[in-house]
C-alpha cells in the first residue's frame, strides 16, 4: 500500500480538473442561454441586426463550451450543455425562417443531432408566438403562413419514434402537436370573426342604402305636399 498517496493523489486531481471544467461549463451554457433568448426577443421586434449579434457570440460560446468539456464524456452530453446547444439551434433556425433561408445543418453549426431536433422541436413555439400576433393584426394570411411551418417541422418530427433513451423527444412532439391544434383553433375563429365583421359591414351598408333610399322617397313627398300647398 506504499502507492496509496500517489493514487488517491492522481485521482483527486483528475476529479478538480473535471470538476472546474464543469463549473465554466456551467457559467458557459448560462451565458449562451441569455444570449439566444435576447436574440429571439430581438427577432419577434424585428431587430435583425442585433439578434445576429447576440447569435453568433452565443454560437461562438457554444464552441468553447464544447471545448472545455471535450475531454469528458457525461459533461458533454450532461443536459446544461445540451439545452445550451439546443437554445442556439432555436435562435439560428427562427432567423433563417424569418430570413426566408434554408435551415442551417447540425454539422455546421457543429451541435449533436439530438440536441439539433430538440432545438427544432421549440422553434414551433417562437412560430406559434408570430401566428398570434399576425392572428391580432388580423393578417389571417401570414398567420396561416406560420401555421403551415409549424405543421411542417411537426410532421418532421414525428418521423422520430425511438426509445427516450435515444432521443428523448416524445414530449416535445406532444407538446408540439397541442401548440398547433391551439393555434388551428384561434386561426378559425378569428376567421370566423372577420367574416361575421365583413357580412355585418355589409348589411349596415345595405341598411343605411334603404335608409337613405326611405328619405330620398319622404323628402319628394314632402316637396310634392308643398307644391300642392301653394297651389291652393
Amino acid at each position: 500500500m506504499k502507492n496509496l498517496d500517489k493514487i488517491v493523489d492522481k485521482i483527486e486531481k483528475s476529479i478538480d480538473e473535471k470538476d472546474k471544467a464543469r463549473e465554466q461549463a456551467l457559467k458557459a451554457s448560462r451565458d449562451i442561454i441569455i444570449g439566444c433568448r435576447k436574440a429571439i426577443q430581438c427577432l419577434h421586434q424585428n431587430l435583425i441586426d442585433d439578434a445576429e449579434k447576440h447569435i453568433e457570440k452565443s454560437h461562438s460560446e457554444l464552441s468553447n463550451l464544447y471545448s472545455i468539456v471535450s475531454n469528458y464524456g457525461d459533461l458533454y452530453h450532461a443536459g446544461f450543455v445540451e439545452n445550451a446547444a439546443q437554445e442556439v439551434v432555436e435562435s439560428k433556425c427562427l432567423l433563417n425562417i424569418l430570413q426566408g433561408k434554408d435551415l442551417p445543418d447540425p454539422d455546421e453549426i457543429k451541435t449533436t443531432y439530438n440536441a439539433y431536433l430538440m432545438g427544432l422541436c421549440d422553434v414551433v413555439g417562437e412560430l406559434r408566438r408570430s401566428a398570434l400576433d399576425f392572428i391580432r393584426e388580423g393578417n389571417s394570411t401570414k398567420a396561416d403562413e406560420y401555421l403551415k411551418m409549424m405543421e411542417n417541422i411537426y410532421d418532421a418530427i414525428i418521423r422520430f419514434d425511438y426509445p427516450s433513451a435515444l432521443v428523448p423527444i416524445r414530449k416535445k412532439q406532444d407538446m408540439i402537436r397541442g401548440l398547433i391544434e391551439r393555434t388551428r383553433g384561434e386561426l378559425a375563429i378569428a376567421s370566423c370573426e372577420k367574416r361575421i365583421d365583413e357580412r355585418t359591414h355589409e348589411f349596415h351598408g345595405l341598411l343605411d342604402k334603404i335608409n337613405g333610399d326611405k328619405t330620398k322617397t319622404e323628402n319628394k313627398k314632402n316637396e310634392v305636399d308643398l307644391d300642392i300647398d301653394k297651389i291652393w
